[in-house]
Order: structure tokens, then sequence, then C-alpha cells
């Protein structure tokens, strides 16, 4: 072994060996909470040991999935994805979309989705998930590499750098991820490794935990190197790690910094079986996601939804079980018998109350008249049930999630009632979301971060548009600009992304909300049925709906399909008839003919409305004198007929 691996496996084994102890105690807690989440260890060993062996019953009445399935529930419904914007000047809104389109692309061919879900169900059960991020060939017959999400099932396979505090883990300087195998799997898939001196019983502490009888751990160890570079910003504003050919003429200013180099080794505690070589990106390929922390001084505690359910949860099961055995002695009371009535019937009786017997033969006893007599059975305490209740509400308080969140009918009766009580349980468990949708923005970045050293020849590549159709893009492609320039077309490496979260429904979702809408819209204003039915054609899931909105769109009014991008298709009409008219009444209006038409019917007008006035006038003059005012002001009113003398429209005219 040369002296390079020495250092590695040192390092590694000391930087483990914090990891390990120093999340120990979370790693107790999470796996306590993960098989108590499956119905293991919800009843204390000695009482189980102690009700096994006296045959009383012990029932696991396990309400904490139900709890975890409402959180990962909420989880699916906010949908978090993966945007990508221009971060600088030298990045372009269609180099965003093409990433965009391959981050999407890369997602959807590994199922990311459900490989989210995974790490955020875990963290939901006992605190933590992860995944990783890695690069390969796309097949074996391929020399073009891209880039996988693969889930890692197993939470308590990872170990941190203790001293990394974000929930993604993205400040880590180490991480493990590591595979224990047996012995004889170990040989057959390394045959070269050396197992001497495996099973020494004298093997230092440090190592004790890397082998151990038949097992052998083996461990994927990441880590982040500082490499020493220069920067150079030159005088057009670009900033580069490359020394340009001309400094003193191109260079404003310099200084000198470190980069991140991502490095990656696979080993035992005895040799490094595999690298160790650089990785692309400047990220350690892992995501973390994490419950719910809270730092104690120099602790760390991680907790799950359910952590502090658990003892409610036992509760619930030790009244639930106490009032099962009492309600099931009822009909076992014992009878109150003599030696002398039972005399020769022992057999019977002792049968008594395990089989159904059609009669119970006794012997008369003088010293106890009468027939044997059966004891009052033991009753059901109000107390019992109480304290069911109260533990069944423990657990609810305890995660934050009541019965309306639960699905389950409460004191509320209105619908935004119900939808308060809902928003409170989504508020009271939102972390896990938020750390959710956090992870995910780190993996995009990771991706991003990796998008230029993977895609970095000419190629053609597949990407995922907004509305989930596919397009092939050719990425680096060579051209001469007008200057005589050599550049490379859809150059990924070139400028800096940024990467944001959006939660909402996917675009199916919002297909189907769209269709339903413009549904109910046609419903309401029919008129508008005929020049937006090929849009509602479009967004319909069912087989041929293209083809309709197709044949839709081509029966519509000339203009109309390919309106102006950005509006409406029926206002733009509506606007260019509307145009129209006015052009006709302003060229009318410039004729003598219809100035003197105009005048003459605005005095008309005018004489119609004086000769009302006038007749309204000498009606009211007239029900004054005839004593009918109150009448005759009811029927103007009611007519609308307020006498007004009337304007003449030529008033203030020459």
């Amino acid at each position: 072994m040369n002296k390079d691996h020495d250092a590695i496996l040192k390092r590694a084994l000391e930087q483990f060996s914090d990891a390990d102890s120093g999340d120990q105690e979370n790693l107790e807690a999470a796996l306590s909470d993960l098989e108590f989440a499956t119905g293991i260890g919800q009843w204390d060993e000695a009482d189980r040991i102690a009700r096994e062996e006296s045959g009383r019953p012990m029932l696991t009445i396990n309400r904490m999935p139900q709890f975890i399935r409402q959180v990962t529930g909420d989880i699916r419904r906010t949908n978090p994805s993966v945007k990508i914007t221009a971060g600088d000047n030298e990045a372009t809104e269609e180099a965003a979309e093409i990433i965009e389109g391959l981050v999407r692309n890369i997602e959807q061919a590994c199922d990311a989705s459900s490989i989210y879900e995974r790490a955020a169900e875990s963290a939901a059960a006992c605190g933590i998930g992860h995944w990783r991020i890695r690069s390969d060939y796309e097949d074996d017959d391929s020399f073009d590499q891209t880039i996988f999400i693969e889930s890692i099932p197993n939470p308590f396979a990872v170990r941190w750098d203790f001293d990394a505090k974000d929930p993604t883990r993205k400040d880590a300087r180490y991480c493990f991820i590591i595979d224990p195998m047996p012995l004889d799997k170990f040989k057959k898939e390394y045959p070269d490794a050396d197992t001497d001196g495996w099973l020494d019983p004298t093997v230092t502490a440090s190592t004790a935990t890397w082998q151990s009888g038949d097992t052998v751990m083996v461990a994927e160890y990441f880590w982040i190197e500082k490499k020493p570079v220069t920067l150079y910003q030159l005088y057009d504003g670009t900033v580069t790690d490359k020394k340009p050919e001309m400094p003193d003429l191109m260079v404003a200013r310099k200084r000198e910094t470190t980069k991140n180099k991502v490095m990656w080794a696979k080993m035992t505690a005895n040799e490094i079986l595999d690298g160790p070589r650089e990785l692309p990106g400047k990220f350690i390929p892992v995501v973390s996601v994490v419950g719910e922390e809270t730092h104690v001084g120099d602790r760390t505690v991680r907790t799950s939804v359910i952590r502090y359910a658990k003892d409610a949860q036992r509760m619930y099961n030790y009244w639930r079980t106490t009032q099962t055995e009492l309600v099931a002695l009822q009909p076992k009371a014992p009878y109150m018998v003599t030696p002398g009535q039972i005399a020769g019937h022992e057999d019977t009786w002792r049968r008594a109350n395990t089989a159904n017997l059609p009669f119970l033969p006794y012997n008369p006893d003088q010293d106890a008249p009468g027939a044997p007599k059966r004891e009052s059975p033991p009753m059901a305490s109000q107390g019992m049930s109480q304290e069911v209740s109260l533990a069944a509400e423990d657990m609810k308080a305890t995660t934050g999630i009541y019965d309306a969140g639960l699905g389950q009918q409460s004191n509320e009766t209105s619908g935004v009632a119900i939808r308060q009580r809902q928003m409170e349980g989504d508020i009271a468990t939102s972390i896990y979301v938020d750390n959710l949708s956090k992870s995910i923005a780190h993996c995009g970045r990771i991706i991003v971060d990796m998008i230029p050293e993977i895609f970095d020849t000419t190629r053609a590549v597949q990407i995922i548009g907004k509305d989930d159709e596919a397009q092939m893009v050719q990425l680096n492609v060579p051209y001469t600009d007008e200057t005589g320039e050599n550049l490379l077309g859809n150059n990924l490496s070139v400028g800096r992304y940024d990467v944001r979260i959006s939660t909402g429904p996917n675009y199916s979702t919002q297909r189907q909300e769209a269709a339903e809408s413009m549904t109910e819209f046609v419903r309401v204003f029919p008129q508008a049925a005929p020049l937006i039915g090929d849009l509602i054609a479009k967004n319909m899931d069912w087989p041929g709906a293209e083809q309709i909105a197709d044949r839709l769109k081509a029966m519509l009014p000339p203009g109309v399909a390919d309106g102006e991008e950005g509006q409406d298709p029926m206002v733009q009409q509506l606007q260019q008839q509307l145009q129209q008219l006015q052009e006709q009444l302003q060229g009318m209006a410039q004729q003598p003919e219809f100035r003197k038409a105009q005048a003459e019917a605005a005095e008309a007008e005018f004489d119609a409305q004086k000769a009302k006035y006038e007749a309204d006038e000498k009606g009211l003059e007239l029900a004054i004198k005839r004593g009918q005012i109150d009448e005759a002001i009811r029927n103007g009113i009611a007519r609308g007929l307020a006498p007004q003398a009337p304007t003449s429209p030529m008033l203030g005219q020459q």
C-alpha cells in the first residue's frame, strides 16, 4: 500500500469514529422510532414476558402510521420541482430552459419523485433519510455519460460530518455510505483484497466496528479538498480562473482563493479498494432530508413525527388491553360451590367457563341450600374509557395532527372551519415539507454543477419541457459568428445558473384543473364556446384530444387562431371590429351632409323633449288645482318623469 492510501485510511478512520460516536444518540433514537412505527417495542419487555407467561392478552393497536402518512401525504401534494434561472450576465434564459429540461429528464428517467418521497417518509418516521447523485455511462455501448439520482433505502447507512449543521448537509466536509457485507460475499466480490488479521482479537477499537465475526464493512468515502486557484477579472467584466493569454492588457484585477475538489474512494478499515479519484462538481453528491433538529448547546437533537407520541401510544395499548381483558372476563365469572355440591362432577364443572354445556349437575348440600351461584362479573370502569380517550388525544397533541387533518369528523361543521383545523395540522408539520424542498433544491444545485463536466461534448440530449413534452437538443455545437470567432452553441459551461424550488400541482393536474375551469366558463358564457373549444379539447386527457383540438382550431374565424401572443383571440377580434367602426364614423363626420343631418337630428330631439316638458308641467298645474298633488308626484316618480327643463344641444356652439 502506498503512503497516500495510508494517509487517506488514517484520516478516514478518525473522521468515521467522530461521525459515528457524535451522532450515536440520534441514530439509536431513530432506530427506536422506526421500529416503534412498525409496531416493535410498543410494550415494555418485562410486561411482555409477564403477560405471555400468564396467558394474558397484550394488544398492539398501532396508530403511528396514520400520523406519518398524513405528513407524507402533504409532501406528495406540494409536488416540489426544480426551476433554473440565469444567475449572471453570461447566462441566458435559453440555456436556463435547456438545463431545467435536462434536470427534469434526469428526474423522470430515475423516478426521482419516488426517491424524494421515500427519503421524506424516512425523515417523518425516524428523523432522517438520504439519496445520492452519481454520474456513469448511459449504457454499456456508449461513451456518453449522464447523471443518475439513486435512493439510499437504509437511513442508517450514511455517516455525516458531525460539524455539519445545514439540514441538507451541504456544508459537510466528509461523508460515508457504509455497506456491511458477509465475509464470503466480500471475498468473491474483492478477491484481491487483504483479509489477513481481520479476526485477530487484538484489533484496535477504531477498527472494531468495521469488521466483526463473519461481517466486514465496506464504505464509500467522500471528502472535500481545498484547491488553491487564482481568479482573474477581465476588463470586459468576465471572471475566470484560467490565466489569460495577455494578462497585462486583459486583466483588471486578480485574487487568490480556494475551490472545493470532491474526492471519492471505496475502502475497508485495512485498505483502499477503489480510487481515490476526483468527482465532478464542488458538492458531496449525497443529500440528506431531516425531520426536526434542535441545537441544545453543542448537541443536535433530531426528532421524527412520532418521537413524542410514543408514550401516549403505549398508554393507549395498555388501557385498550386492560379494557378488553376486563370485558372478556365477564362471561367467565366463577361459581361459588362447596366440595359436596360438585363431588363426582369435578371435570364437568372445570369446563363450565370454556365449553357450551347444556346442563351442570350438582349434589344437594344441607350446609349450602340451593344451587351453586355465579359471582357477579366485573363491571367496566368509566375511568378506564376516559384514559383510552385521553391517550388518543395525547397522540394528536404531541404530533400536532388532529381529527380534521386525519380525515375524521370532528366538532367543526362548516367547510371553512374544517379547512382551518386541517391547516393547523399542516402548519404543525410544515418543517418536514420545508426540509424536503431544501433538499430537492440542493439536489438541483449538485446536478447543475455537474452538468458542464458531464455534458461537455457535442451530443444530442433529450430534455423535458414544462408541458411534459420531450424534445432533442444539440449541445456544444461549433459555429463561427459574424466576427469570425469560433464558438459553441448551447454551451452549458458558460455563465452561472441559480436553482429555486416551485411547489404546487404538476402539469397534468394543471391541465385537468384548466379543462374543468374552461368547461364551467362555457356553461356561464356559451358564446365563448366556438372560440375556445380547441383549448378545452387540448387540455383533456382522453385519446384523440389533440386531433379534436386541431380540427376545432381549423374551424376558427380567420385571425383568431393566430392572434397576437399573450392576447385573448376573442378580445382581439372585438377590438378590430371596434376600430373599424370608429374609422367609419370619423370618415362620416368629415362630410358636410353628415354634419347637417346630425344637427337636424339634435334639434328634433330638443323639440321633442321641450314638448314633453311642457305637457308634464301643465299636468302638474292641473293636479294642484284639483288637489291631486300627492297622486301626481307618485305617478311621476313611478314613471321616472321628474320634470326637468331640456337643454338645447346647440347651446354654446357657433
